[in-house]
């Protein structure tokens, strides 16, 4: 079962109502030459004197265009974060940066199934390093997140600077296991749809390397993704109660792109991403 369409049309105003508070900014890179839309939300009463956590955000390729707010329309994975009421909670610093068609006709994809490192990769990568320096940011508490390509955007970047990230919040991805060994002793929550033909083995694969490799991960039934906040609540805290650095979240059913309709209206994933921090 899916969201009903009002609810859809509802979170699509909330979603437009958001991205006007988002900078649109442009960072060129001088490793690679590009240019890089990007958006960038500041608290409302940002103050330089303070660091505050940095919450990272890259959008699927179905959002990649040359449209600067693609990363932010696609869905709420950029958006929700710096909503109202998520920020009276978790005051934070919102980045994601939008690939665009240009991009991709000048230094290629940003990720690949051959899951290989990119000059996309090495841009966007440059972009948040760029911005941590560039802003009052808690080294401590940078948080990655994304979906699909972004999803494969975070697990490269955390594969190539292992103590980048506090904690990572997966959904619909995958990418090399081998290189993935590296996270195995990080705060990660995937979240996969059992439909899904490519992050659903993937995971799984990555999962049990990470498990042979002495790590613990938290594994549940699969999860009813039409469930109420109440049951998401009780389904997030029998998930934390198993104590594992990596939890691993199935929807039962779903697809590839439904995984991201779900997954970042859960709130308990949202504050288990802020309740971690870099040790």
């Amino acid at each position: 079962m899916y969201p009903a369409s009002d609810t859809a049309v509802e979170s699509s105003e909330q979603i437009q109502l958001v991205v006007q508070d988002f900078q649109l900014l442009e960072y060129t890179d001088p490793e690679t030459g590009a240019t890089i839309p990007y958006s960038l939300y500041l608290p409302e009463n940002y103050d330089e004197s303070k660091e505050y956590p940095l919450l990272f955000f890259v959008a699927d390729a179905g959002a990649n265009s040359d449209d600067p707010t693609g990363n932010l329309t696609q869905g709420n994975g950029a958006t929700v974060w710096a909503t109202p009421e998520e920020q009276a909670k978790h005051e934070c610093i919102v980045l994601s940066p939008q690939y665009t068609n240009t991009l991709i006709n000048s230094i290629g994809a940003l990720t690949t199934d051959e899951n290989v490192w990119s000059d996309g990769l090495t841009l966007v990568s440059n972009l948040l390093h760029y911005v941590i320096e560039e802003y009052s940011v808690d080294e401590n508490r940078i948080y990655g997140t994304g979906q699909s390509q972004g999803c494969m955007t975070n697990i490269a970047l955390s594969d190539k600077y292992p103590d980048l990230f506090a904690a990572q919040l997966l959904v619909a991805g995958q990418w090399n296991v081998e290189e993935m060994a590296v996270m195995k002793d990080k705060n990660l929550w995937i979240v996969v749809c059992e439909g899904d033909s490519k992050a659903y083995p993937g995971m799984n694969e990555a999962t049990a390397s990470w498990e042979a490799l002495g790590s613990k991960v938290a594994r549940s039934e699969m999860w009813d993704s039409t469930s109420t906040p109440e049951q998401f609540d009780e389904l997030v805290a029998q998930t934390e109660s198993q104590g594992c650095k990596i939890n691993y979240t199935v929807f039962e059913g779903g697809s590839h792109t439904y995984t991201w309709s779900v997954a970042y209206n859960i709130e308990g994933l949202r504050d288990w991403v802020f309740a971690q921090t870099k040790e």
